[in-house]
């Protein structure tokens, strides 16, 4: 049986490290939080500087078009300075999982970037997922779910990735004068994806009219988001029975509608379903749900409180571990597990990021800054179990092995990595390995580490 320690490190955290001491259960995880929000923790490029680079991008293919011979290089130049910034972000994003204290805080972070799922879409921008991330989702995620989501679906990088600068209200009076009409992608993911999700009960009218009240919501290179009057559907608009809108519509109206959308019982639901399926199993507790989605609900769709009737709920901690750790997760707790030094990680090269993280990132089945849909990588277990990502693994766990060094047995090496969760049979195939390098890479790509 797993104990509660190794069971808190593994499924709620980063993994097991020598060099931190694993949380002794739901107490010193959410005392966690506070303290891992705070921390400084290695800097990730700024959506500021992501929106500068389109705008540079915008007008070097101006320039292009008019004749500037030099346009060509100097756009060339700049793609290259976004692609190193993301690896430089996948170098600091690891680094920050690797070396959290739990690593709780982090986990949450990605399970929000994945919930609010995107990636650059427009030809201005490259590599938006960690800027986004960074600028919307990590200050909300100990708030009121309502805060983040506002955050989430009024930022520039949703609204361009979901074609909300194509959306006009047809009686607006720009969508009369140009005869321009709605897009319902972002209406349709904000009910389906991000609130009340594929089995909340509304209807393609209740997605029409959303659309028609998001209506207004747009964004420019130079003042990032803005909401235009001008296109706008005009009049009242009700959705689930509430009326929003008027004459004229105001940006008011739109928040006053996502306010109401984080508090629906089917909202609560959704993402109390979400987040035991991401930590705890594929098919999780039925009451475990339900008291999670109900505290949510009493405490008016506060996050901090559904993470806590997560944490504090005894079906959270029933073994065995029943998920599949991503790529990036298992990336992160094999460097933990082997006390990687941190500037080591920071230091590569662009070339060495790419061959040693970027490369065998997108092998195993997880690509960095991309993502497979707006509904963001499949939280099933199943998913990251192809042949293609399992061979990945292996490869990448036996380089690592030989890459970093030091004398640690193998034999207490399985002890560091996965204490009273590593099976028998991994115990007596570690032991028996011919080279400690062969060792540790058996232990690192062995079904044992890769679960949680």
């Amino acid at each position: 049986m797993i104990s509660k320690p190794t069971l808190a490190a593994i499924r709620f955290g980063a993994g097991l490290s020598p060099e931190y001491a694993p949380p002794d259960g739901a107490a010193a995880l959410w005392d966690s939080l506070s303290t891992e929000a705070r921390r400084k923790a290695p800097p990730v490029t700024l959506w500021e500087t992501r929106l500068a680079r389109a705008i540079e991008r915008r007008d070097q293919r101006q320039a292009r078009r008019d004749g500037d011979a030099s346009a060509q290089e100097a756009r060339r130049l700049l793609n290259r300075a976004d692609r190193d910034d993301a690896l430089a972000d996948l170098r600091a994003t690891l680094v920050r999982l690797a070396t959290s204290e739990t690593g709780f805080f982090e986990r949450l972070s990605r399970f929000w970037s994945n919930h609010f799922a995107l990636q650059a879409k427009s030809g201005n921008f490259r590599a938006v997922r960690v800027a986004y991330a960074e600028d919307a989702l990590r200050p909300h995620i100990l708030s009121p779910f309502a805060d983040m989501l506002k955050a989430a679906i009024l930022h520039p990088a949703m609204l361009d990735y979901l074609d909300q600068n194509r959306s006009v209200g047809p009686a607006s009076r720009t969508g009369r004068r140009r005869g321009r009409g709605l897009n319902e992608n972002l209406a349709r993911e904000l009910l389906e994806l991000h609130t009340l999700g594929v089995a909340g009960g509304y209807t393609q009218d209740d997605v029409t009219q959303m659309a028609r009240l998001l209506t207004g919501l747009t964004y420019t290179l130079e003042d990032g988001f803005t909401f235009r009057p001008n296109i706008a559907e005009p009049g009242i608009i009700e959705i689930f029975g509430k009326r929003y809108g008027g004459r004229p519509v105001t940006l008011d109206h739109i928040l006053t509608a996502l306010d109401d959308l984080a508090l629906r019982p089917e909202t609560a639901q959704h993402l109390a379903t979400k987040l035991a399926q991401h930590f705890i199993s594929d098919a999780p507790d039925p009451q475990l749900v339900a008291h999670m989605a109900a505290s949510y609900l009493e405490a008016k769709g506060d996050l901090p409180a559904l993470y806590r009737a997560m944490l504090e709920h005894p079906a959270a901690w029933v073994g065995p571990l029943a998920k599949t750790r991503a790529p990036f997760e298992m990336m992160a707790a094999s460097l933990r597990a082997l006390a990687v030094d941190r500037a080591m990680v920071l230091g590569l090269s662009r070339n060495e990021t790419r061959r040693f993280l970027d490369g065998p990132m997108r092998l195993m089945g997880e690509r960095h800054e991309a993502v497979p849909s707006p509904a963001g990588y499949s939280d099933a277990s199943s998913a990251w179990i192809t042949p293609q990502g399992l061979a990945a693994r292996i490869d990448w766990a036996m380089g690592l092995a030989q890459l970093v060094p030091g004398d640690t047995d193998p034999r207490d090496f399985v002890e560091i990595a996965l204490a009273d969760a590593a099976s028998e049979a991994l115990r007596r195939a570690s032991a028996g390995a011919e080279t400690r390098a062969q060792g540790i890479g058996l232990i690192l790509a062995a079904p044992d580490f890769n679960r949680r």
